[in-house]
């Protein structure tokens, strides 16, 4: 009798261990809910030095810390997480009369189980009776390697001939695109540039593209800063290989080669140009500004995949020049990206497409 006590109380155990465990359910996809704000939003005549949100759920923010973006910029600023709440401080006595600011997270902080994000999360108050309404908006026109969420945007008080401490900040999205609100009625010069070093500025050496003289609007006016991380620079050649070749040109049977002419159409600016096959072939096509199309004559060539590269060379320097902030010029047009084959005994005509340089000085 003992026995079977002993065996079905440890059944029930079982049992009740099994039926605690909650089973199915719908997964929370709700983000948490913000149930007290201080400064709340848009509150006028605030000069305090702490923030603090409160959520209607635990909350967590892994990825926060280095994706708080001011704007004016607040020195000191600092987070911390407890609970439902997040807690901003900065240092004292560095806000500014009549300005409003604004700390954004964007989508950063989200609940403590599921993660569900609080998109678009920001803090907006100013120091004077009002709120600046004015906005800038648009996207970064890239070209080259990176990412678009490693980029930094500064907006820069407009005529500064060096680039100090941008008055406004933020970071594009992941499509490159980026909004700056609160704005005061004004008009700013724009850098993007990667922050490569981490040390929160830009540094000569550091991929940068810019636009000058925009004014902040009322509207969602869309604007394009042009970016590149690209460069020009010549081929490693195989001195041995370039004789080889040559060599080989001189001595085969024409019918193991390919010939080739190449179309290049007019332009108004000296063009810098080669095609090459990676080693051991440079074929240089340059040719100074003309209204005409150049045909070059049709020329044996070794087989094998070519790439032409080269530059729109605008100020005739005969060199390649990178985007100049003091000089507010733009990096000179790289061509790229074209490819084309040569084939034993096969003729071909090769058009050569050139970037678009109906430009002026880089103008919003």
């Amino acid at each position: 009798m003992k026995r079977l006590v002993v065996a079905s109380f440890l059944t029930l155990l079982v049992g009740c261990a099994v039926q605690s465990r909650p089973q199915g359910g719908p997964k929370d996809e709700i983000p948490p809910a913000i149930t007290k704000m201080v400064p709340s939003v848009g509150e006028l005549n605030f000069t305090g030095s702490k923030a603090e949100i409160v959520f209607d759920e635990y909350i967590q923010g892994s990825k926060l810390r280095g994706n708080i973006m001011t704007s004016p910029p607040l020195e000191g600023l600092d987070f911390e997480i407890a609970g439902k709440k997040l807690k901003l401080e900065w240092d004292e006595g560095q806000l500014l009369e009549n300005t409003t600011y604004r700390i954004s997270m964007g989508d950063e902080v989200g609940d403590l189980n599921e993660n569900n994000k609080y998109t678009n999360l920001e803090v907006v108050w100013s120091t004077g009776s009002f709120i600046d309404s004015m906005q800038l908006g648009g996207t970064i026109d890239k070209s080259g390697e990176g990412a678009f969420e490693d980029l930094t945007i500064w907006l820069i008080p407009s005529g500064a001939d060096t680039v100090g401490t941008p008055k406004f900040s933020a970071t594009p999205n992941k499509e490159g695109k980026f909004e700056l609100r609160y704005l005061p009625v004004d008009t700013f010069d724009l850098l993007v540039f990667e922050d490569i070093n981490f040390n929160k500025g830009w540094d000569e050496g550091e991929s940068y593209g810019f636009l000058k003289e925009v004014p902040s609007t009322s509207d969602s006016s869309f604007i394009s800063i042009p970016y590149s991380t690209e460069v020009f620079a010549l081929p490693e050649l195989d001195t041995t290989a370039l004789d080889s070749v040559a060599n080989y040109i001189d001595t085969t049977s024409k019918e193991n080669l390919g010939q080739i002419s190449f179309i290049i159409p007019p332009s108004s600016d000296s063009i810098i140009l080669f095609a090459h096959r990676a080693g051991d072939v440079l074929i240089n096509l340059s040719t100074r500004a003309t209204s005409d199309t150049v045909i070059t004559p049709l020329a044996y060539y070794a087989p094998g995949k070519y790439q032409v590269f080269g530059y729109i060379d605008e100020n005739a320097n005969g060199s390649w020049d990178s985007p100049s902030w003091t000089l507010n010029t733009s990096g000179e047009p790289l061509i790229s990206g074209q490819t084309f084959e040569v084939k034993a005994n096969w003729e071909l005509e090769q058009p050569i497409t050139l970037p678009n340089t109906d430009r002026d000085e880089m103008e919003p």
